[in-house]
């Protein structure tokens, strides 16, 4: 399959990615349609865990003081991914629509990229993929 590689954070951008993951998740009806969506789902079969270690890797309280704007910031984080589809979407022409992340979300974003999600333990490149755009985008 060819590809147009830039590799950035690890991770490979493939222009067919979204071709990649519906040939694949066709046959895994356990799987999110959708890269960002299986990233969500991952964030939400994990959340108390994410915002549990997320409180407590920030306990000088400079980013998350609490569980509830932790899990806020999950929140925020998952919302985005599910909007996400438009970067893998190959017939659209349109622009990225996906909301910006606050601070809170871009930190919870890098917190989960960085201490949450082992490739591909956890989920597989494209996906994360996804997580890193996201990531990107904020900059």
């Amino acid at each position: 399959i060819p590809t147009n590689q830039n590799k950035k954070n690890g991770v490979v951008n493939n222009n067919k990615a979204g071709e990649i993951w519906s040939e694949y998740c066709s046959q895994r009806p356990w799987l999110a349609p959708t890269p960002g969506g299986e990233v969500a789902l991952f964030m939400m079969r994990n959340r108390e865990n994410i915002v549990n270690a997320a409180v407590i890797a920030t306990s000088s309280g400079e980013n998350f003081d609490s569980n509830n704007t932790a899990d806020e910031s999950l929140r925020e984080l998952i919302q985005v991914l599910l909007e996400w589809d438009s970067y893998f979407d190959q017939s659209s022409e349109e622009e990225e629509t996906a909301q910006p992340l606050s601070e809170r979300g871009f930190r919870m974003a890098l917190f989960v990229a960085e201490e949450m999600i082992e490739v591909p333990r956890d989920l597989g490149m494209i996906p994360v993929g996804v997580l890193w755009e996201v990531i990107r985008s904020c900059d």
